[in-house]
């Protein structure tokens, strides 16, 4: 088997493996200018390219959702002088805002919930992200380069921020 042939086929079992990793990090950080099929791509790109680097030195879960959230970063960085408007309000992302005290079903609390956690910044977007995937401190903390200590507290704090916006 060729080298091209082995690497595009550990590329395809990787992706199919974290590809629901890889969507929610992308859902939380697509927004008006950064669609989900945009952000995806370019996550793919970015593992494919990396797939050479990656020298087995972190978890393969790690290295994925740090390839995955850099990569969004990044990409809005780089994307932010050509939109119009920076985004910072939840009527800003969706058309129709949905009330959290209302009797919504599960997907429309889940998008309320991640219309919520695209308005914090970049790092919390990351923290809040890994938290709700349920990876462990040590493993948020190797991808976002904060103390285990650090994310607890940042978490700590996140949560109150997201129950005072739905106050």
């Amino acid at each position: 088997m060729r080298k091209t042939d082995e690497k595009e086929s550990q590329f395809i079992e990787l992706t199919d493996r974290y590809k629901d990793v890889i969507g929610r990090v992308c859902c939380t950080y697509m927004s008006a200018s950064a669609s989900f099929d945009d952000l995806y791509q370019e996550v793919l790109i970015n593992i494919w390219q990396g797939m050479d680097g990656f020298r087995g030195e972190a978890k393969i879960s790690t290295w994925i959702y740090r390839t995955a959230i850099n990569t969004c970063i990044t990409w809005h960085r780089k994307n932010k002088k050509h939109s119009s408007s920076n985004i910072s309000r939840i009527e800003d992302l969706v058309n129709d805002p949905i009330d959290p005290a209302a009797d919504n079903t599960l997907a429309e609390q889940l998008q309320y919930l991640r219309n919520l956690i695209s308005q914090l910044g970049a790092i919390d977007r990351a923290i809040v992200t890994m938290w709700l995937d349920e990876c462990p401190y040590d493993e948020i903390a190797a991808v976002t380069g904060l103390s285990q200590t650090n994310v607890g507290v940042r978490l700590h704090r996140i949560k109150q921020r997201l129950a005072q916006m739905t106050e």
